[in-house]
Order: C-alpha cells, then sequence, then structure tokens
C-alpha cells in the first residue's frame, strides 16, 4: 500500500494538525493535500483545506484551493442560531496567493452577518477598511429607531452581531445605528388621538433602548469603549444604565466601580429636589430657599441644576413628585440598576450555572454599603405620601438592601425604618373588589420582604450545612462523580493524605469534568507521587475507567491540558482518541500529539502507509490500543499489539 493510498485511512483530525504541522512536500502533507482533493464537499473537507491554508501552505497555495475555499463558504447555509463561519474565506482571501479580483468577487457576493465574520479584529487593516466601505454603501444609515427594527435588523445591527470585530469595523457601524426617536408633530398629527402617538413613541424609544442592550450584552470586551465613545451622547445614560443594571457580572471591575459611583452621584440631585419642595411646602418662599440651598444648587452640574430649578415652578404635580424624589431614586435603583449588585445571587442563571461575576465579592460588598449609605439619606427623607397608592416590594426592597448592606445598623435607622415597615403593608380589599394574580403576587412577596426586615431589625441567626460520602475506602468513582463541587472538595479536605481517594476523585473527572473551582490538576497535585499514579492510571486506562468513547475522549483531554504532560504520558493514551481530541477547536487533535508522531515517524513513507491502516478504532477493544504501541509497530513492521486487558 502507498502512502497515498494510505491516507484515506488516516483520522481527518489528525490529518489537521499534520497540515500545520508538517514542512510542505513532505509525505503527510502530500497525503493530507490528496485527500482534501479527493474529499466530497461537506465538513471534513472543509477543515482540511483550512488546517493547510493555515499551515504547510500558508506561503503558497494552489488556485483550485483558493476558489473552493471561498466557494464553500459563500455557498453553505449555516443554521441561524450559529451563524456563517467564514473560516475558509477569510483565510483564502488573507492569503499571499489570493489575487485581488477574487477578495472583490468575495466582499461583493458577502451577506451583511458574513461580511460582520470576515470583519474580525485580525482580518487586517486593509481587508477592515474595505469592509467598512461596503458596508456604508449598504445603507439605509441613522434612521430613526423603531419596533419593527428589532425584527428586521439594519446594516449596522446585523454588524454589530458579531463580537470579535476589527475595531475600525466595530466604530464605523456604531455610528451607522438607528437614531434615538424623537417627538415629531407629523407624527402626532397623524395619529388618532394623543395616548396613540405617545404610545407609538414610547414603543420606538423601548426599542432604541433594547437595541442597545444587544450591543452592550455582546460586546462585552469593549464596555470601557462604548463608555468613552458615547460621553455626553445620546447614548451614555442608556449605555451606562446597562452596565449597571443588565450584565454587571461581565464589567470590568474598575469600570463597574466608576459607573456605579457615577451613578450614585446622580442621587444628589433628586435629595435636593426633595429638601426644596419640602421647604416651599412649609411655607417658605423660593427666595428663601434660594438662600438656604445655595451652595447645593451651586455643586450640581448643568443638567442636574436644571432639573432641580423645574421644582420652583408653581405647578402641584411637580410639588408632588418631588417630594418624593430621594425615596422614588433608591427605589428605581433599587428594584432596577442595581438590583443584581445588591443581590448577586438574583441574577438569572446562565446555562443552568450562576453567573461569574469579574468583580469580586469584597467590591461587591464596598458598592453595597456606598448604596446603603446613600439609601439612609433618603430615608431621613422618607414620609408617608399625601395621597398614597397601592404598595409593592418595590417600595421596601431599597430598605431591605440597606439594612442588609449597612456595617452597622444604628437605632435611629430601625426607628426610621420600622416607620416605613409600619405603613407599607399589603391594602386589606373589600369583598367586591377584584383582585388579580399579579396584585396577589405583589402581596404575598411584600408580607415577605417586611418579615425578612423584621428579622433582620430582630439580629436573626444563620447556620450551615455539611454534606457527606461515608468511608474513603468504600466511596466509588461514580459516587464522586456525583458530588457537587463543594461536597467533593470539603471531602478531599477532610481526608487529606488518602491517595486512593485521590486517584478515584482524578477518575471521577471523566464523568464529571467541570468543575470551575476544582480543577484537574488541583487534585493530582493532592497525591503524594502525582506523575507516577498519573503514569500508572493512563497506561492501564482500560482496567480504571471502562466504559464508552466519551470517557476516553474526556479523560485524554484532561490529561493534555496538563501543563506538564509529557510525550511518554502520550504515548500511554489510547490512540484512536488521542488522535482525534485535545486540540485547540473542534474535531482537532492535540499539537502535542502531533509533534510526538512526527517525530516518531519522520519521512518514512513505509510507516507511515502502517501507521494509517492500524487497527486502532473508535469503540470497542481496539479502540484502548495504546498511541504508543501503535507507533512502535508502525516503525519497526512487527505485529499489532493486543488491546490492553480490562481486568
Amino acid at each position: 500500500m502507498t502512502s497515498d493510498e494510505a491516507c484515506s485511512r488516516l483520522p481527518i483530525a489528525f490529518l489537521h494538525v499534520i497540515a500545520s504541522q508538517a514542512a510542505p512536500g513532505s509525505p503527510p502533507i502530500r497525503m493530507a493535500a490528496e485527500r482534501a482533493r479527493e474529499l466530497p464537499a461537506g465538513s471534513d473537507r472543509d477543515d482540511l483545506l483550512l488546517a493547510l491554508l493555515l499551515g504547510a501552505l500558508s506561503d503558497s497555495a494552489p488556485e483550485w484551493m483558493l476558489q473552493a475555499a471561498v466557494d464553500s463558504d459563500l455557498q453553505k447555509e449555516s443554521p441561524s442560531y450559529l451563524g456563517p463561519s467564514m473560516r475558509l474565506a477569510a483565510a483564502a482571501i488573507g492569503h499571499p496567493s489570493c489575487t485581488n479580483a477574487l477578495r472583490e468577487e468575495t466582499l461583493r457576493r458577502c451577506s451583511v452577518p458574513q461580511l460582520g465574520v470576515l470583519g474580525r479584529e485580525r482580518c487586517g487593516e486593509a481587508l477592515a477598511q474595505a469592509i467598512v466601505a461596503e458596508l456604508q454603501g449598504r445603507g439605509p444609515h441613522g434612521q430613526p429607531m423603531t419596533p419593527e427594527l428589532l425584527k428586521e435588523a439594519s446594516t449596522a445591527q446585523l454588524i454589530l452581531r458579531e463580537t470579535d470585530l476589527h475595531d475600525a469595523v466595530f466604530f464605523a457601524a456604531l455610528g451607522l445605528l438607528p437614531d434615538r426617536p424623537r417627538p415629531s408633530h407629523a407624527d402626532r398629527s397623524e395619529a388618532d388621538g394623543v395616548m396613540e402617538w405617545f404610545d407609538k413613541y414610547m414603543a420606538a424609544r423601548d426599542a432604541w433602548e433594547t437595541m442597545w442592550e444587544h450591543v452592550v450584552t455582546r460586546h462585552t470586551r469593549r464596555h470601557r469603549q462604548l463608555v468613552a465613545w458615547a460621553e455626553d451622547g445620546i447614548a451614555d445614560h442608556i449605555i451606562r444604565r446597562h452596565l449597571l443594571g443588565t450584565v454587571p457580572w461581565d464589567v470590568e471591575p474598575s469600570l463597574l466601580e466608576e459607573v456605579a459611583d457615577d451613578d450614585l452621584s446622580r442621587f444628589a440631585a433628586s435629595e435636593l429636589m426633595t429638601q426644596v419642595c419640602r421647604m416651599m411646602r412649609d411655607g417658605m418662599t423660593e427666595q428663601e430657599v434660594r438662600s438656604r440651598l445655595a451652595d447645593e444648587l451651586e455643586a450640581l452640574g448643568p443638567k442636574s441644576r436644571q432639573h432641580v430649578e423645574s421644582t420652583f415652578e408653581d405647578s402641584t404635580d411637580e410639588l408632588d413628585y418631588g417630594l418624593r424624589a430621594a425615596v422614588s431614586w433608591v427605589e428605581s435603583a433599587a428594584d432596577g440598576t442595581w438590583r443584581y449588585i445588591l443581590a448577586p445571587s438574583e441574577a438569572k442563571p446562565r446555562y443552568g450555572e450562576p453567573h461569574t461575576w469579574l468583580a469580586s465579592d469584597e467590591l461587591l460588598a464596598s458598592l453595597g454599603q456606598r448604596f446603603a449609605a446613600t439609601a439612609v439619606k433618603a430615608l431621613r427623607l422618607w414620609e408617608p405620601e399625601s395621597k398614597p397608592s397601592r404598595p409593592t416590594p418595590r417600595n421596601l426592597r431599597w430598605l431591605h438592601a440597606m439594612l442588609l448592606h449597612l456595617p452597622h445598623v444604628s437605632e435611629e435607622v430601625k426607628d426610621q425604618a420600622r416607620a416605613v415597615v409600619r405603613h407599607i403593608r399589603p391594602r386589606s380589599r373589600s369583598r367586591w373588589e377584584l383582585r388579580d394574580f399579579a396584585q396577589q403576587r405583589d402581596d404575598e412577596q411584600l408580607t415577605e420582604m417586611r418579615a425578612a426586615i423584621e428579622r433582620i431589625l430582630g439580629d436573626p441567626a444563620t447556620a450551615a450545612r455539611k454534606s457527606a460520602l461515608g468511608d474513603p475506602e468504600q466511596v466509588t468513582v461514580a459516587e464522586l462523580s456525583r458530588a457537587s463541587e463543594e461536597v467533593l472538595l470539603d471531602y478531599l479536605d477532610r481526608h487529606s493524605g488518602n491517595d486512593t481517594l485521590v486517584e478515584k476523585a482524578l477518575l471521577s473527572f471523566a464523568s464529571h469534568a467541570y468543575r470551575p473551582k476544582l480543577s484537574f490538576s488541583d487534585v493530582l497535585a493532592r497525591h503524594s507521587a502525582p506523575e507516577t499514579a498519573l503514569s500508572r492510571i493512563t497506561t492501564n486506562l482500560r482496567r480504571h475507567l471502562g466504559g464508552g468513547p466519551h470517557l476516553r475522549e474526556t479523560w485524554a483531554r484532561l490529561v493534555l491540558e496538563l501543563q506538564d504532560c509529557t510525550p511518554e504520558l502520550i504515548r500511554a493514551l489510547p490512540a484512536w482518541t488521542v488522535l482525534t481530541v485535545g486540540g485547540d477547536r473542534c474535531r482537532s487533535a492535540h499539537k502535542a500529539v502531533a509533534a510526538v508522531v512526527l517525530s516518531a515517524l519522520g519521512d518514512n513513507d513505509e510507516a507511515w502507509s502502517r501507521f494509517a491502516s492500524s487497527p486502532a478504532s473508535y469503540a470497542g477493544p481496539t479502540a484502548w490500543l495504546r498511541l504508543g504501541d501503535v507507533i512502535d509497530a508502525s516503525v519497526q513492521g512487527t505485529a499489532w499489539p493486543k488491546p490492553p486487558s480490562a481486568k
């Protein structure tokens, strides 16, 4: 069997890695190129073409390969939830052998999402500018936002769905986004009434805010750039609000602190507004109020001062609003923008796991204390409403958060808090009054929150609970794999020095590999002889682990991720498994594995032919054949080894 004939038997995943490591013109590269030319259109062919264009053929590639790469990406229909990959097209139009004509034709044929993928940050300045020019010609741009544009997105919106854009493409797309809608006399004249006109305007305004929520949520690495770009602009406030209240866990700690402190500084205007309204209600003239609060008014910024100035207008509604401005501010913050910072556990889970915050627990605690200090100022200005509305949990959430985060609750604060709780309670209803589900839920939550506040004021106790797994000599690998991360860590700590338990815990990772706070290497380091134990377990993996392909694959990935993974350890892994997993992307072998094979087989055509025709397989007894045994038999020309014993 010639090397060209044998190439059809090698795993595609292994050829991918060979294509990036072997020298141009070498036997394995000839095998890979021939295989790519013969393969039918599909993912295997695409992956192999990509590996060749980015690897051995990165300096010079045949025209047929570049054209095939472009055609494959532009003609395929990717699932809508994945979007176009464009890996092949990007490699082709960025290749030294690609002609200008092919690049220009490719961009013209691209859809907007495809242009976004090609405009990723590594695309190069020249290609980025070409994509920007293409986008600007595809308008319309800067049109007023409408709810329909959330469903049928504009060109700029579609581009910004790509999270890894080149700077030039990213900022160009920001500038092309739909504008914030503004009230229009023309729209009002076309509406059937004032309420219809106002409802349409608010729907468009909500859509504009939702559009920015999508941008902030997707481009988490660019939060600081977004703040700088929008500074003092119409999008500044909404971007900051989403950073603080929509995705605070994804915001870099120093930026989160800056945005939070900036938001708290806005309370001063609401506090001063309440003071102004209270003084005027109690009989002071405007001049007397201005004289009394001159320093505070002067300290405000232009926008905040204009906001406070409106309270001097002779308006009953303005006065009623201003009397509650301070409390309304903390109510809105605790129920909205500050809710997750004040109660991180309430953040919605993602894929079944809680959000992992970039901010430390210490920073979140510090921000909570700063909010609490602000809330105390509002508490001192609280008074019962002159025209009470039906209370909701929102009316007490700020008070509950304040009590949770205050380092010390003074007697004065306790007395003021009790006064609020006595006043904010579910309203009684007459027997004829309808009670819908939302009102019933609000009343139940309000009752629970009142009880929680009263418990805090009464200094409640806390309790902790521990779990146990029994005798470490009797516990099984399956039981350890089902244990939570916290329980397993506690169990290992309490039985420190038990090497047998450590080895069982290592094997449990094959069934439960995702443990963000307790890694495979952390457990391995608990063993008295980690290198020896890992080598022994891997060499006799069938005896210790058994099971299906997914267990072998997980074990191989865990071993290959170790910083000190040696060639000897790689040789001990199951051959087919280690040739098909562990790479930096799906369906790719690990570079260290390819290096071991290349070093052993070299340019020996006969060895490569035998290696490609080995009995190693995905499943069955031959799936346990060790890579080192297969390599040795390929080089020496001896009989294929027998699979390791399961006993």
